[in-house]
């Protein structure tokens, strides 16, 4: 009977050394997820960076306004060309 306690002890520690493992194993998985996702974060945010901004969206979409008024011209005055 004096052996009970300690076998139940080395149940315990067992036991306990087992789910040690398993957790130390998730750990690892979950650091090389985390780092990986680390990764991609990293790569949006350069991507994000080098976007434009509204400024130039606004200074894209004057400046095909203007090129397209001008074509639009172009196309008239040609057609004023032809009739004559």
């Amino acid at each position: 009977m004096t052996t009970a306690w300690l076998q139940d002890l080395e149940e315990k520690v067992q036991e306990a050394s087992a789910a040690l493992s398993d957790l130390r194993a998730e750990n690892d998985s979950l650091k090389k997820q985390a780092s990986d996702l680390q990764g991609r974060i990293d790569e949006l945010e350069e991507k994000l960076e080098a976007a434009p901004d509204a400024d130039q969206i606004a200074g894209w979409t004057e400046e095909r306004e203007d090129v397209r008024q001008r074509v639009e011209k172009l196309v008239d005055h040609l057609g004023q060309l032809l009739e004559a």
